[in-house]
């Protein structure tokens, strides 16, 4: 493709100008009434909003006052232009289409949340009305960008749950990749209630669990690893989090009791011994060979 210049010298001129709100020379965005202005000044002037001192209306405030350099809205600066929504009419930052910030997130959404036909998933819904209400739309199309390209971005994980290739429940999360981009957008399905509420460090031991069972090479102990976390810590676990609330502590003893069972049980292995065949004697040297660690770690599984 050809450039729409022919030299350097000429970018500079058609493309460059010294920005009348921070004074460096920048790309233009705009000409108005008090010069040219780089992009960076004039997303941050039409997010600017309060009442103009100029005409006492409530609206986004872009323009200077000639006299006192006090933030006035278009009308009273003079603008050629205006900032409102071709959608909506909202004053303010206007992205393709000449959209606002919000109605530009409420159709990456609806498209996201497509269930291919042309509707948005039933089930998500509530969802959906919790992302299009946020106080700062923009943060939301930050979150849909983030990680552009990279699988498990949040944009690929709301498009799956649009077409119901993520199953609703809190175990199909607890699976997903980068555990990160999938623990946020739990808590944003709890928060709408499309996910009953569990406690969040109960969901971070279920999103820890499998890949520490991924590391065990023995069938046996996976098997018994899984019942031990099945019926012994995830039950403390749950009844800890309908006494008081759960703290950080509590859920690092959990997987540190998860991960001492591991151990002890490879440490059988390397003795020829079992869990059936287990006697006094294995028990001492086992505390005998991990001192260090503190008989009180392994109180929840002895």
């Amino acid at each position: 493709m050809s450039r729409p210049y022919a030299t350097d010298e000429q970018y500079e001129r058609w493309f460059m100008a010294e920005c009348c709100r921070c004074g460096r020379r920048r790309h233009k965005s705009g000409t108005w009434p008090d010069g040219y202005v780089c992009r960076t000044c004039s997303d941050r002037a039409v997010r600017t909003r309060g009442t103009c001192p100029g005409c006492g209306q409530d609206r986004a405030l872009p323009g200077r006052h000639p006299a006192d350099g006090s933030a006035i809205c278009t009308t009273c600066a003079g603008f050629s232009q205006t900032f409102d929504c071709s959608r909506c009419g909202f004053e303010g930052k206007l992205l393709g289409g000449r959209l606002c910030e919000r109605c530009t997130l409420t159709d990456r959404l609806t498209a996201l949340l497509d269930d291919g036909t042309g509707r948005i998933r039933p089930a998500l819904t509530p969802l959906f009305k919790l992302l299009v209400a946020m106080d700062k739309p923009r943060s939301g199309l930050s979150w849909l960008d983030m990680r552009r390209g990279q699988p498990g971005n949040a944009s690929q994980m709301l498009r799956r749950l649009g077409l119901g290739q993520i199953p609703l429940t809190h175990d199909a999360f607890h699976e997903l990749q980068p555990w990160r981009a999938a623990a946020h957008l739990e808590e944003l399905l709890m928060a709408s209630g499309v996910l009953p509420a569990v406690d969040k460090h109960i969901c971070s031991f279920q999103r820890w669990l499998p890949r520490h069972l991924a590391g065990i090479a023995e069938p046996e102990h996976l098997k018994t690893i899984k019942l031990f976390a099945t019926w012994r810590v995830l039950p403390h676990l749950r009844e800890r989090a309908d006494r008081s609330r759960i703290t950080p502590s509590v859920r690092g003893f959990a997987a540190e009791q998860i991960t001492c069972a591991t151990a002890f049980l490879q440490w059988l292995t390397a003795r020829n011994s079992t869990l059936a065949s287990l006697g006094q004697l294995d028990i001492d040297a086992w505390f005998a060979e991990n001192t260090g660690l503190g008989e009180h770690r392994y109180s929840g599984w002895r």
